[in-house]
């Protein structure tokens, strides 16, 4: 499989998007409600999806990181082509970061998640982009200067805000560049996921409250 990296993670982007789209809202917010059941759609449907539309094999686990995309569709050794690390926190990932910095690939994809935007008052205590975006181009930069890289390494950080709207940021990590590579928002989804968390949470705590009361009946 012969691609620029550049137009790979264009690829990436775009089968990723529609992958997120076609799930409907109701069962995107079931997807949104918890930090397992996320992880869980990501590995199990939204990432194989994406496998497929690229013509690639998705793996679990190869190689100690979360997610990989083999090109195994040709007469030679099998090769990775994607790497993927994914993590709940956005403001704990840089071990995955740094993790991504020492595989060689065309591309290298940190999906991520957070209270984000830091341009709009979206957020009580701000949001971490300048902060984080910062952190990771320093570590990039230092492992590019010890082995450079000529892959891409891209970055999905998906943002629920207060108003129940999910937006996916995407943008290319460089390691020459002060400024993340055509940072936008690929995604933008007025969702229900708030009331449905809201109700996760609503019945978790009756059942405990309503474990307590038989405890002390006995």
């Amino acid at each position: 499989m012969k691609t620029s990296p550049q137009a790979l993670w264009a690829a990436f982007q775009e089968s990723f998007c529609a992958a997120i789209q076609s799930v409907g809202e109701v069962r995107l917010a079931e997807i949104w409600a918890t930090q397992y059941t996320r992880t869980t759609h990501y590995a199990e449907e939204l990432l194989q999806s994406v496998a497929r539309d690229l013509g690639l094999d998705f793996k679990r686990e190869s190689s100690r990181v979360d997610y990989s995309m083999w090109d195994c569709r040709s007469d030679s050794e099998p090769t990775p082509m994607i790497f993927i690390e994914s993590e709940n926190h956005a403001i704990g990932a840089d071990h995955e970061v740094k993790t991504l910095c020492c595989l060689a690939a065309p591309l290298k994809v940190l999906i991520t998640a957070g209270e984000w935007e830091d341009k709009i008052p979206r957020w009580r205590d701000g949001g971490h982009r300048s902060t984080l975006v910062t952190r990771w181009r320093s570590i990039r930069s230092a492992y590019h200067a010890a082995w450079p890289d000529q892959g891409v390494f891209g970055v999905l950080v998906a943002e629920s805000d207060p108003d129940g709207v999910l937006r996916f940021h995407g943008f290319e990590l460089d390691a020459g560049t002060a400024s993340p590579v055509g940072d936008r928002v690929l995604l933008e989804l007025p969702t229900i996921i708030y009331p449905i968390a809201a109700t996760v949470f609503r019945t978790q705590n009756n059942r405990r409250s309503t474990d307590r009361q038989n405890v002390g009946a006995v």
